[in-house]
């Protein structure tokens, strides 16, 4: 199976770099890896060629988002034969087997659309970062199974599962050519949950396997769990997922839950300082109810 690595980045020079050397330890080798430059300054061809020669860098004019960094990687690999597309955070360190794990999941069945695997937090002692989601409705949009899990061996066993994070996943190629690649307006955050609902809508399996591991250093592109691009982005591209996927019954659900969720959080931000974070949330609901675009100048996206 001819695979393609794609890497998009912003800005994170180091880390990008990291991940990039971090692909040399696998036992399997990709036959491309792509790192999709969303308009970094300075500009991050020559570290990231320093790191690992015979990369291919695609150059965008300015951050278009992780959906669309995606998408241009995914269009160059399959322009090019590619057969399955791995998506890769550039924050993250690759176990040496992980190609080999996650070739094996989407080997099993022709009708297994994509695979993740398990994300580990970057540190000592290690956690478990994502398992994989399940799809609520509740005010988070998703559980994510394993969330900062200390036992390291829970969430071991494979399974079909409603979605796996876009930080490390391998796309069958004639998925994507099917399904379509991520929806662009999302932007970041969330893209990977409709990709994965797509296709599970057109009769595509989405399958876990924890044997395929990658280190990942929590929110390290986007500066901090609190930053008001996180908060902002994924509580706007909830409303627009809910908007576009869900049912009379599963809307209703989520604007309760949303509504009750907002009550409680506003005296804790009050408390802790973070009113903030509290008006980022706010204005994330309210862009995503009246389809608006992201805020990116204000978040200083671009």
């Amino acid at each position: 199976m001819r695979i393609a690595v794609v890497v998009p980045m912003w800005n994170q020079h180091a880390l990008t770099a990291r991940c990039l050397r971090s692909l040399a330890t696998l036992v399997e080798q990709p036959e491309w890896v792509i790192v999709v430059d969303n308009g970094s300054v300075p500009e991050g061809r020559p570290e990231v060629l320093e790191a690992r020669p015979g990369t291919e860098v695609l150059r965008m004019p300015r951050n278009l988002g992780f959906a669309a960094g995606c998408n241009a990687g995914i269009d160059w690999a399959l322009e090019r034969g590619a057969e399955a597309v791995l998506l890769l955070n550039n924050d993250t360190v690759v176990d040496a087997h992980l190609v080999g794990e996650l070739r094996r999941g989407l080997a099993g069945d022709p009708r297994v659309a994509a695979v993740g695997g398990k994300t580990l937090t970057d540190e000592s002692p290690a956690r478990i970062h994502t398992a994989y989601s399940v799809l609520t409705f509740n005010a988070p949009l998703v559980r994510v199974e394993g969330w900062l899990e200390p036992r390291l061996d829970r969430f071991g066993e494979e399974c079909d599962v409603d979605s796996v994070s876009g930080g490390a996943i391998l796309l069958r190629r004639e998925a994507l050519e099917d399904v379509g690649r991520f929806d662009e307006e999302y932007f970041a955050y969330h893209e990977d949950v409709d990709w994965c609902t797509r296709a599970r809508q057109r009769g595509w399996r989405i399958r876990y396997v924890p044997a395929a591991v990658v280190l990942h250093r929590m929110h390290a592109s986007t500066g901090g769990g609190y930053a008001p691009a996180i908060v902002y982005l994924t509580a706007r591209n909830a409303v627009r997922f809910v908007r576009k996927h869900g049912s009379i019954a599963q809307k209703l659900r989520f604007g309760v839950y949303t509504a009750g969720s907002l009550l409680r959080d506003l005296p804790y931000r009050w408390r802790l300082g973070q009113l903030a974070v509290f008006r980022w949330r706010l204005r994330g609901l309210v862009d995503g109810l009246l389809g608006r675009r992201p805020r990116l100048v204000e978040l200083g996206l671009q």
